[in-house]
């Protein structure tokens, strides 16, 4: 993987991929992954995405390759400031954001502090306040792994085969740091975005699912109407991490958002 220092003590891995003509200058998409993932969260994405954009994948601080750095506390808000100074080291002006589940939390954050730097916005299965402190007090006290484990079939849902759900527990998740998993699972407690979504200026795609046990579609219909321009597409399933789950499906999703908030920018440059 390529790394880069972002600020002082923080360094960040990360996925580089452009299938298309060598020539080409294609516009970026950053892909943000969840609470202990990495950038292999979205494997099955890159063939989808890749033939038309530049697809850039980090692994946020402390998770996957990324060094754990010292003191750090994974708020949304640092998270968001340096996936911001990620952008500023890779000379990235202004890209399409991807985040699923605490990643698009951050993301979110980013749309909100930094507005200008975004084409768009596609969030999948992204809370925008805190539920609880279940997950953190379950880290403590079975450690990543274990926690991983026994939450998988919640997270992914009943259509989730047993390998993925043992892949997903035993080759990432579960290979987490303790301290990086449970301190931002213990920061997203007090997390509240909603009050502040009118400042996205990026059009916005939401998706969920129907039975996701991490909000209901009321919910996310509700806080999608205060971002300007968003969109929500409801999918099949008690998966609250769709975007694991259904990720060709969602891909394609994404790619036509994308896509169309470009045609729109062209549009309106005429």
């Amino acid at each position: 993987m390529n790394k880069v220092e972002v600020r002082p003590g923080v360094t960040i891995a990360y996925e580089d991929h452009w299938f298309g003509e060598p020539w080409a200058a294609p516009e970026p998409v950053v892909m943000i992954h969840g609470n202990s993932e990495s950038s292999r969260a979205w494997t099955c994405w890159v063939p989808h995405l890749s033939r038309h954009y530049r697809v850039i994948r980090p692994d946020l601080p402390g998770f996957g390759s990324s060094p754990e750095p010292v003191e750090y506390g994974w708020t949304a808000a640092e998270l968001a400031a340096d996936i911001g100074r990620f952008l500023d080291a890779l000379q990235i002006e202004r890209c399409h954001l991807i985040g699923a589940k605490y990643g698009g939390s951050a993301c979110m954050r980013l749309a909100i502090d930094q507005p200008s730097r975004l084409r768009s916005l596609c969030l999948f299965g992204s809370p925008v306040r805190g539920s609880g402190s279940g997950n953190a007090d379950l880290i403590r006290t079975k450690g990543v792994h274990r926690w991983a484990a026994e939450t998988m079939r919640a997270r992914l849902g009943n259509s989730a085969s047993e390998a993925q759900l043992k892949w997903w527990a035993d080759e990432l998740m579960g290979k987490t740091s303790g301290r990086a998993a449970f301190n931002a699972s213990a920061s997203r407690i007090d997390m509240e975005l909603e009050k502040e979504l009118s400042r996205i200026a990026a059009p916005t795609l939401i998706v969920t699912t129907q039975e996701s046990g991490l909000q209901t579609v009321e919910a996310v219909e509700r806080y999608a109407a205060k971002i300007p321009v968003s969109r929500v597409i409801v999918m099949p399933g008690d998966s609250y991490h769709i975007a694991a789950v259904e990720p060709d499906i969602c891909a394609q999703h994404a790619l036509a958002f994308m896509r169309e908030a470009d045609a729109a920018k062209a549009k309106a440059a005429e």
